[in-house]
């Protein structure tokens, strides 16, 4: 049976209720919780990082190597057009008359043989030709998968370290916040000992500034996965903590979406190498067609033998050689018959040469709607910029009013932290956008083909040498 709870009993809820309270006066609080000027780190501009990117990255590496592949089998392809020497040596043996001529005694003999040949192509219908023109146009494709491989590689980077600049303004402007939260705090505190605020009021502010310094401890995780990106950009294993020092950035206007999509059409690299590897495939199924043609060609066979004796030969007794014989002429080959394998061949290589084709145009459409999309995204991202510069003086303008009206006593601690959380939120969304602007311009001119504005490394496109100091 219960009944009213007495002051005795009362009385130890009462003192724990006064004991947090008091607490929560008494409590220092830290001078700082963190400073982003105390992050230690290596200064890198982005003209450094874009250069260390193509120093290192091993996606590079692995498209040079697969162009000095393509150059060494045009010499393959090549080699048809020289003549072939061989030289075989061989071990005879021997136990019927040969040439008519019948053996001393019947006994069989074990002489050396030596047979040189030589041949050489004289007419192949096209068939060198083509092999060679398919293993050029190859190089070329490769040359430019190089290409777009190494524009990749920059842009990465250069998107990585816009990134990790933004998660250094948004670390700064945290910061900034958790002093704020903190003065808030520390006058809250005062207030009260004054009976100016209320027990409330102090609680809201403490809880806001654990707030402030939790988005403290996110924002540096999140900065510290930048720097790894950045770092896996780069191509490095080892994990380096960079800092972007940043310089002056002038926003490039981009014209039309369809003047965007029409460069991108000319100079984008992925574009030009599947280009040539339709033109690749196209040659090689004149290659196979060129199977049912005939072929001339010139030959010779010799032959050397050691070990006869000279009443064979009739050679010096010394000398044991015997000449059987030296041929010499020319062959002309031409197919009958091959069980359609030809026709098979060129069927094959038609349907290869559709699907590159095919896979092409695939490729443009999709360079065009990535081109149309960043253009779309840049604009409603200029808009929304606008708008959070509105927001943040209009959050400056109320949260200035409410410090007023709260150092008068005319409105509350929660109406004044959260005219702050207001401003807060409208300044790291300001900060926010404008990186994701820089970013959507650096996709923008990636889907184009362009390379950064700012970059002047020794790889950057153009000049005498072609595009990525590649020979034209």
């Amino acid at each position: 049976m219960t009944g009213p709870i007495d002051r005795k009993q009362r009385f130890p809820l009462f003192s724990f209720r006064v004991f947090f309270i008091v607490l929560l006066v008494l409590l220092p609080v830290p001078e700082s919780f963190g400073d982003s000027s105390d992050i230690q780190g290596i200064p890198v501009t982005r003209g450094e990082i874009l250069q260390e990117a193509l120093d290192n990255n091993p996606g590079i590496i692995v498209q040079a190597n697969r162009l000095s592949a393509a150059k060494e089998e045009i010499g393959i392809r090549r080699a048809t057009y020289y003549p072939q020497i061989s030289l075989n040596l061989a071990q005879l043996y021997l136990n019927t008359p040969v040439l008519g001529i019948s053996f001393p005694n019947e006994q069989p003999l074990a002489p050396e043989a030596i047979l040189p040949t030589f041949t050489q192509g004289i007419f192949e219908f096209g068939r060198r030709h083509n092999q060679v023109k398919a293993a050029v146009l190859k190089k070329k494709a490769r040359r430019w998968m190089l290409e777009e491989a190494r524009l990749a590689v920059v842009w990465k980077a250069a998107m990585s370290f816009d990134q990790l600049a933004m998660y250094q303004h948004l670390l700064q402007a945290a910061d900034e916040n958790e002093r704020a939260a903190r003065k808030h705090l520390e006058r809250t505190r005062l207030r009260l000992e004054k009976g100016l605020a209320i027990f409330p009021d102090l609680t809201q502010a403490k809880v806001y500034w654990q707030k402030s310094r939790l988005q403290i401890i996110q924002i540096r995780n999140s900065l510290r996965k930048a720097q790894a990106d950045l770092v896996y950009a780069t191509g490095h294993k080892k994990f380096h903590p960079y800092l972007a020092v940043e310089s002056t950035w002038a926003e490039m206007l981009p014209r039309n979406p369809d003047a965007l999509v029409e460069s991108a059409m000319h100079q984008r690299p992925l574009l030009l190498s599947l280009r040539r590897k339709d033109r690749e495939k196209k040659v090689l199924v004149d290659r196979e067609f060129d199977e049912h043609l005939p072929k001339l060609d010139l030959f010779a066979n010799g032959l050397i033998v050691y070990g006869l004796p000279s009443s064979v030969t009739l050679a010096p007794p010394s000398s044991g050689l015997f000449f059987p014989g030296f041929q010499t002429g020319i062959v002309l080959s031409v197919p009958i018959f091959s069980g359609m394998s030809v026709m098979h061949g060129t069927e094959k290589a038609k349907a290869v040469f559709h699907k590159e084709v095919a896979d092409t145009r695939l490729a443009e459409i999709r360079v065009a709607r990535n081109v149309r999309k960043a253009w779309f995204d840049l604009e409603t991202q200029r808009k929304k910029i606008d708008l959070d510069q509105t927001e943040v003086e209009n959050a400056t303008v109320n949260r200035a009013m409410v410090q007023r009206s709260y150092d008068k006593g005319l409105v509350d601690s929660v109406t004044r932290i959260q005219a702050q959380a207001e401003f807060v939120m409208a300044h790291e969304t300001l900060i926010a956008d404008q990186f994701r602007l820089k970013m959507i311009l650096d996709e923008l001119d990636w889907q184009v083909g362009a390379w950064p504005s700012d970059f002047s490394g020794a790889s950057k496109g153009g000049g005498a040498e072609g595009p990525g100091g590649l020979p034209k």
